[in-house]
């Protein structure tokens, strides 16, 4: 019974994407001039060449890392939306950590730096977590106002004290070193190595929440905190720990996006990558497979959204048209009744 809902929910999720899909696709034939070359850039042209396949990538990366850090907050029942803030400290920490601490030997600063963004957004997101634990204080407020103070400090110091004298119009950093840039994958896929450090984490949460105590523990108190309280379970640390796991996965994206793509902190770094997070963890129903999955319609629709706007009339923003639809199927499962219906009446047809 159980793997029937979950099949029925996988279907109405595939299906709600493919409406979104198709509503967008009508809305450029209402829209464009000319909506065949607009529908072909989108949904096409992605895959037409290396560069644009590599972009898909690159794009991808930060997506995986920020919707598995939503995942596992959810999935423990609490609401991280702290996900961007968490990601801009992880950011801010690498780019602090590759320039101010150059003279240690490579190996030592490329692990400093990871341990930088990684304590930096564990920290950060264990301000929530303990807040919630002992004083019961909605993560939803705490985690919002969070990003709103990551965001600004950040920003303020960028163009304060850590900017770089030569940056001319662009509040930003001093470049990283190059041995610390991420390198291509190989001569055909010139994709960062970031791609290879997500995947390694879908491998990891999908042990730690399937086949680990811990996980399972977790998973019980998102399921029914009062069943784990009598259980013994210890819901205040189980809750901080959630935050601390959500938080570094958050702070190795931001880490991940300055080592490989921008090579620098800059201001309005990646804006709105929280929220692609939380929507990705929505669409997968919070399982990591899921994540990576969405993960990469997200990053096409992204590439193909940029490849519309450069060749046709109809703007980029349409792909987040068709997310907010995503959204609105998905989130009301208005699709799951119909499946249902549609099944039980199969099931009573077959059994007479």
């Amino acid at each position: 019974m159980k793997q029937k809902l979950k099949n029925t929910n996988m279907l109405s999720t595939v299906l709600s994407i493919v409406i979104a899909v198709l509503l967008g696709c009508l809305l450029i034939l209402l829209v464009s001039d000319e909506p065949l070359s607009a529908i072909k850039s989108l949904l096409v042209m992605p895959l037409s060449n290396a560069f644009y396949m590599n972009n898909i990538i690159n794009k991808v990366t930060p997506l995986i890392l920020v919707g598995l850090s939503a995942s596992v907050a959810f999935r423990t029942g609490l609401f991280n939306m702290g996900v961007q803030g968490q990601f801009y400290v992880g950011a801010f920490m690498t780019a602090i950590a590759a320039n101010y601490l150059e003279g240690l030997p490579k190996g030592i600063h490329i692990a400093a730096v990871f341990i930088a963004a990684l304590s930096g957004g564990v920290i950060y997101a264990v301000v929530a977590g303990a807040l919630k634990a002992y004083f019961n204080i909605n993560e939803v407020v705490t985690t919002l106002m969070l990003n709103y103070i990551a965001t600004l400090v950040t920003s303020g110091m960028t163009n304060s004290y850590f900017r770089d004298p030569d940056s001319g119009g662009v509040i930003r950093m001093h470049y990283i070193p190059e041995y610390l840039e991420f390198q291509e994958i190989s001569s055909l896929v010139t994709a960062h190595a970031g791609i290879l450090i997500a995947l390694a984490m879908v491998v990891l949460v999908y042990f730690l929440m399937k086949h680990s105590v811990l996980g399972y523990r977790m998973e019980t108190v998102g399921r029914n905190k009062v069943f784990a309280r009598y259980g013994g379970l210890n819901i205040k640390l189980i809750t901080i720990l959630c935050f601390a796991i959500s938080g570094g996965l958050s702070a190795l994206a931001g880490s991940v996006e300055v080592l490989g793509v921008h090579r620098s902190f800059f201001d309005d770094f990646a804006s709105g990558m929280g929220g692609d997070g939380l929507i990705i963890a929505l669409l997968a129903s919070n399982h990591p497979v899921g994540v990576l999955l969405i993960s990469f319609f997200f990053a096409y629709l992204k590439v193909g959204g940029q490849i519309m706007q450069q060749n046709t009339d109809v703007s980029r923003e349409l792909v987040l048209i068709i997310q907010v639809i995503m959204i609105m199927l998905i989130s009301s499962r208005i699709l799951t009744p119909y499946l249902n219906k549609r099944k039980f009446a199969k099931e009573v047809k077959k059994n007479g």
